[in-house]
């Protein structure tokens, strides 16, 4: 009898124990999540729709993103403080030129080569150029292009005032005055990266030559060649760039406390609410950003210094999704995989309203995802050219110098000719380096 309950509760056990496990839920994968930070404004918007993509189809890889507001304060210190930390985000959205820290990380083993992203195509050789470093590999992955620096006008205001888009200098002081005579403020922008820094991006390529322009992109390394460095600071066309920067001032066009303007949200509502009739900005804000019902928004170039512009705007590629060396790197390797694929890229650019930098994607689907003024300006950027921008080569020691000079110049400190004598010893420290 003992024999047989035993017999009998072993089997009854088993019975039991095969019912309770055919009846238990299955053990899910266990779940990663990443954290990712992102800038505001159109690329931050671009970034949260392609997670969001990214996160319905992947449940065993979730990412959390972290919109940084204050854009100036992040760029200035993440490198060191953020990024640097041990409980620091495992990808980000980042600008990947040697004026924002980059190269720095690069040097310290921060960021993680994403060579196999680029190696399966989709990028023009320029570009995979550009963000191959000196030990041939590659730490960002390009997410837009984008341009600057455009001036967007109130088409009503302009209209009212009996305005004409300005084909000359002289014209454009000439409508800031007419401006200023109806009551409203003439040109808005944000002024870090605004007036010290866009604006004089479009006058230098304006006030010098092609052969001048590319020279002193290259001019402040101690690589550059003899010819490069025959172009100073000091000459005539790169004094009057300056000198444009104070008559700017002097004569009306920027707005009345322009060097308070530090919140490209302050300089946009400022437009848009109709107390100014233009904003300087870049290609991102026909994205979509300048959307409001109050008047129709037109934008025209600076006019040219030279006979003929080396080109109206500049373009912008080095911003990029980078991956640090954590301990979900293959995760974060795998999320950036995605961002940098078409199905990634046109999440990005349906909410950004940026143009990618992807060449295979199809042209009906991308020219869907941009606003009509976006597409006409990567229209006219197909016909006349967009050089490189100038801060996309030079280092965070020249390119601040620039700033600074520029600040100095803007606000009556210093004069032209002392701006350009600044700049050429900067230069020729960088090249004593």
């Amino acid at each position: 009898m003992r024999g047989l309950s035993n017999g009998i509760l072993r089997a009854s056990v088993a019975v039991l124990l095969t019912t309770a496990m055919s009846v238990l839920p299955v053990t899910a994968q266990a779940e990663t999540r990443l954290r990712m930070t992102t800038i505001v404004g159109a690329a931050g918007d671009g970034t949260l729709a392609a997670i969001k993509a990214w996160n319905e189809a992947n449940p065993d890889i979730q990412v959390d993103v972290e919109v940084q507001t204050d854009e100036l304060n992040w760029q200035a210190t993440a490198p060191t403080t953020m990024f640097a930390s041990s409980d620091g985000p495992d990808l980000s959205w980042w600008w990947c030129s040697p004026s924002f820290q980059y190269k720095e990380m690069v040097a310290a083993g921060m960021l993680a080569p994403l060579d196999e992203i680029y190696a399966n195509g989709g990028y023009p050789d320029g570009t995979k150029a550009y963000f191959t470093e000196p030990d041939g590999h590659q730490y960002g992955v390009n997410t837009d292009v984008v341009w600057t620096p455009y001036v967007f006008y109130n088409k009503k205001m302009f209209a009212d005032l009996g305005l004409e888009i300005p084909k000359t200098w002289d014209e454009l002081y000439a409508v800031a005055a007419k401006v200023r005579e109806a009551g409203f403020q003439p040109m808005v922008t944000l002024y870090d990266f605004g007036m010290v820094n866009h604006l004089v991006d479009g006058l230098m390529m304006r006030s010098w030559s092609q052969d001048q322009y590319n020279a002193m992109l290259r001019n402040w390394s101690p690589t550059s060649s003899e010819a490069e460095q025959a172009y100073k600071w000091t000459d005539a066309d790169s004094v009057r760039i300056f000198q444009t920067l104070k008559d700017i001032v002097d004569r009306g066009l920027a707005a009345d406390g322009f060097a308070g303007i530090i919140d490209d949200e302050v300089a946009k509502s400022m437009f848009t609410s109709g107390k100014a009739a233009m904003y300087q900005t870049g290609s991102w804000g026909g994205g979509g950003m300048l959307s409001q019902d109050q008047f129709e928004v037109g934008y025209f170039y600076y006019p040219p210094i030279n006979e003929v512009a080396y080109g109206p705007v500049g373009s912008w590629v080095p911003n990029c999704y980078v991956a640090f060396n954590r301990d979900n790197l293959e995760a974060a390797k795998k999320v950036i995989t995605f961002l940098a694929s078409s199905e990634g890229a046109l999440a990005y650019s349906s909410a950004s309203g940026l143009t990618i930098g992807r060449t295979d994607v199809d042209a009906a689907a991308l020219e869907a995802t941009l606003q009509p003024m976006v597409a006409q300006m990567a229209a006219d950027v197909g016909t006349m050219g967009a050089p490189a921008l100038y801060e996309s080569s030079v280092p965070a020691d020249v390119l601040n110098t620039l700033k600074r000079t520029a600040g100095e110049v803007l606000n009556g400190v210093i004069t032209p000719e002392q701006a350009g004598q600044a700049m050429q010893d900067a230069y020729e420290a960088a090249r004593a380096q």
